[in-house]
C-alpha cells in the first residue's frame, strides 16, 4: 500500500513517500516542491500527486492555528477519559463546542490517575487548511497535530529531549520527558531572527521546567542552532537521519521533512506519538481488535493444519497403494496388477473354495482377528503370533473390561475356541492394563461348498 504525507509550508510543499505492506510502514523518498506563493503552482503540485493515485494521503495542522492542554484526571478507564477529556478542555474555552474539533492522547500513567494532552482546532480552520488537497481530489486520511509526529525521529537513548521544529515563522517546541510529552509550544518569533527566537524557546524550556539535551529539525535547523547552543547551556543538535533512512534522500532534505516522514514512520504503529483530529482510530476503543487478531491466526493454523493433514493422508495412501500392489504382484506371478485388492480378494475366495479340510490360511485367520476387535477398544498390540493351532496377542488395553471385551469378542468366532486371558495385571504407571490372550484354534472338519 503506497503512502503519502504532505505538509503545506508558506515556501515548499513538503512531501514523504512511504510503503506499507503487512508490518510497519517503510520510507522510500522525500521531495521537496517549491511554491512561489501562489495558488498555481500549489494546485499543478498537488494535481501531479493524485495523478498517483496513493492509497493513504496524510496531512499536519499548525500548532499555531489549535489550542491545547496537558490534563490530570483521577482515574484510567479508556471509554471514561475519551469521554471526559473533551468536556474538560471545551470547559476552558470561550469557543462553542460544534465550532471545534477535540483531539486527545494519553501521555502516560501516574499513581493518581492518567496523563492526557487534548488539543482543539476550530472547523472552519481546518476545512481551510485541507482545502487544496480536496480541490485536488485527495482525501486526508489523517490529519496530525504539529510537530508531534517528528517526535518519532529522535534517537531511541533520549527518553528526555526537547524537540525544535524550525520553519520559519510557523516554529514549535516539544518536550518529551521520560518518554512522555511533558510541553508543546507554537512560538511566535520567527527564524529570519535566531537570537530571538533562541531567547524565546530558552524562556520556554524554563517554563517547562527542562533542562535537557535539544534537537533542532525542520527547513531552518542548521540557521537556529548555532544562536540556540549560545543561548542555552545543554548541548544542541541538528536531528540528522539514522543510517535506515539515507536512501529515501539527502540529509538535509530528510531533516526539514522530518514531519511528515515521521508521520510515514508513525503509520500502523499504536503506540505511535501522535495526537489526531481526523482519521485517527486510536481515540476507539479497540477490544475487537485483539479478538479478531487471534480469529484470523486461529484461521490461518487451522488451513495449515487441514493441508499438512491431507498432504499426509495422500502420502499414506500413496504408499498404501504401492505395498498393496507389490503384494499383489509377489501373490499373483504372471498376472497384470490394475486393482490390487480386489485382485487379493478374489484370489483369496477362490482359495477358499478350493482349501482342503482343515487348512485354514494365516492370512483368513488374520482377517478373521481384526474383523472380530471392537471398534471402540483402544489396544496397543506389541505380539501376535499365528500358530498351526493357537492364537496369541499380548498387548495393552485401557481397562480390564477392555481385555475382557477382546477376549468375549474372539470367542465368538467359528474359527477360535477355548480363548483364555493370561497374566492380566496393571501396567507400571498405573494407567493401562497389560494382557496376554491364547486363543486355540478351531480345527475345520470340512471344505466349504
Amino acid at each position: 500500500m503506497r503512502l503519502v504525507a504532505m505538509e503545506l509550508a508558506e515556501r515548499e510543499l513538503r512531501i514523504a513517500w512511504g510503503e506499507r505492506g503487512l508490518g510497519a510502514a517503510r520510507l522510500t523518498a522525500v521531495e521537496r516542491v517549491p511554491l512561489d506563493g501562489g495558488a498555481e503552482p500549489l494546485r499543478a503540485a498537488l494535481a501531479a500527486l493524485a495523478a498517483t493515485r496513493p492509497a493513504t494521503v496524510l496531512t499536519t495542522v499548525p500548532l499555531a492555528i489549535c489550542t491545547h492542554r496537558l490534563l490530570h484526571l483521577p482515574f484510567r478507564d479508556r471509554t471514561r477519559l475519551l469521554r471526559t477529556v473533551p468536556l474538560e478542555l471545551l470547559g476552558q474555552l470561550p469557543v462553542a463546542p460544534e465550532d471545534l474539533l477535540v483531539a486527545t492522547r494519553p501521555t502516560g500513567h501516574t499513581a493518581a490517575g492518567t496523563e492526557m494532552l487534548a488539543a482543539a482546532v476550530r472547523r472552519a480552520d481546518l476545512a481551510a487548511r485541507v482545502a487544496a488537497l480536496t480541490e485536488a481530489g485527495l482525501t486526508a486520511a489523517r490529519i496530525d497535530l504539529a510537530p508531534i509526529p517528528a517526535l518519532v525521529l529522535l534517537p531511541d537513548t533520549m527518553a528526555s529531549a526537547a524537540l525544535v521544529l524550525a520553519d520559519g515563522a510557523s516554529s514549535a517546541v516539544v518536550v518529551r520527558r521520560d518518554g512522555r510529552i511533558a510541553g508543546l509550544r507554537a512560538l511566535a518569533s520567527d527564524v529570519s531572527e535566531p537570537g530571538t527566537l533562541a531567547g524565546e524557546i530558552r524562556w520556554t524550556l524554563r517554563v517547562f521546567g527542562f533542562s535537557g539535551p535539544a534537537w533542532c529539525a525542520g527547513p531552518d535547523a542548521a540557521r537556529l542552532r548555532p544562536a540556540l547552543a549560545a543561548a542555552l547551556d545543554t548541548p544542541v543538535d541538528v536531528l540528522s537521519p539514522s543510517p535506515a533512512l539515507a536512501g529515501a534522500g539527502s540529509a538535509e532534505d530528510l531533516t526539514a521533512c522530518a514531519l511528515v516522514v515521521g508521520q510515514i514512520l508513525t503509520e500502523g504503529r499504536r503506540s505511535a506519538p501522535r495526537v489526531t483530529f481526523a482519521g485517527d482510530q486510536e481515540d476507539m476503543p479497540r477490544r475487537w481488535r485483539r479478538p479478531a487478531a487471534l480469529a484470523a491466526a486461529a484461521l490461518v493454523l487451522g488451513l495449515v493444519d487441514v493441508a499438512l493433514v491431507r498432504a499426509t493422508l495422500v502420502r499414506r495412501e500413496a504408499a498404501l497403494s504401492r505395498a498393496a500392489v507389490e503384494v499383489a504382484a509377489a501373490a499373483l506371478p504372471g498376472t497384470p496388477v490394475h486393482a490390487a485388492r480386489a485382485q487379493l480378494e478374489e484370489a483369496l475366495a477362490a482359495r477358499r473354495r478350493l482349501r482342503p479340510a482343515g487348512d485354514v490360511p494365516v492370512l483368513e485367520v488374520l482377517r478373521e482377528v481384526s474383523a472380530r476387535v471392537p471398534d471402540a477398544l483402544r489396544l496397543d498390540l506389541d505380539e501376535l503370533v499365528i500358530e498351526p493351532d493357537v492364537v496369541r496377542l499380548h498387548g495393552q488395553a485401557e481397562s480390564f473390561d477392555a481385555v475382557e471385551g477382546l477376549r468375549a469378542a474372539l470367542a465368538a468366532s467359528p474359527l477360535m475356541r477355548e480363548v483364555v486371558a493370561d497374566e492380566t495385571r496393571t501396567t507400571v504407571d498405573g494407567k493401562r492394563v497389560e494382557f496376554r490372550l491364547r486363543a486355540v484354534r478351531q480345527t475345520a472338519v470340512g471344505a466349504p461348498s
